[in-house]
């Protein structure tokens, strides 16, 4: 049984300089101790980052990648992010109100996103597949941290 994950969300962001400010913003501010401390306190993340996409001309910022392996499904993933990691359930919402192409009726309010709106929106940005990760191990992270963690 696959144990480890794969989350590669393409979001394109609106192309206004509030937008492209945030989105740097986000990227560089990613890989902080906050950011790290709910990543593991979630026990279950085995790589994480974000990455710009450029604009074909070179110029500003396309979209956002959010790019993750982990254990567990995809529904157990974003529920632990949705119920128990403000932290992190607040970045994808920050990346949420950057998406360029929202439905009309779509909410702007984040506390009017519910689960399932969050679910389905990451799910449906999700350009990876089960089948396309390869993992040279099958150890989950906390089998990993408990072997190397030092006592």
């Amino acid at each position: 049984m696959q144990t480890v994950n794969p989350l590669t969300m393409y979001v394109p962001i609106y192309q206004t300089d509030e937008a492209q400010a945030t989105a740097q913003a986000a990227y560089q501010n990613f890989n902080n101790p906050l950011t790290k401390a709910a990543l593991d306190k979630m026990a279950i993340v085995h790589y994480a980052r974000i990455a710009l996409v450029p604009n074909t001309n070179g110029k500003g910022i396309a979209g956002i990648l959010v790019i993750t392996e982990f254990d567990g499904n995809m529904n157990s993933y974003l529920e632990a992010f949705y119920n128990n990691s403000p932290t992190i359930k607040a970045a994808f919402l920050g990346v949420i109100s950057l998406w360029a192409n929202k439905p009309a009726d779509f909410p702007t309010d984040p506390k009017d996103i519910t689960y399932t709106i969050f679910s389905n929106f990451i799910n449906e940005r999700n350009v990876s597949q089960v089948k396309d990760l390869y993992y040279a191990y099958p150890q989950s992270v906390k089998q990993i941290v408990a072997k190397f963690s030092k006592k």
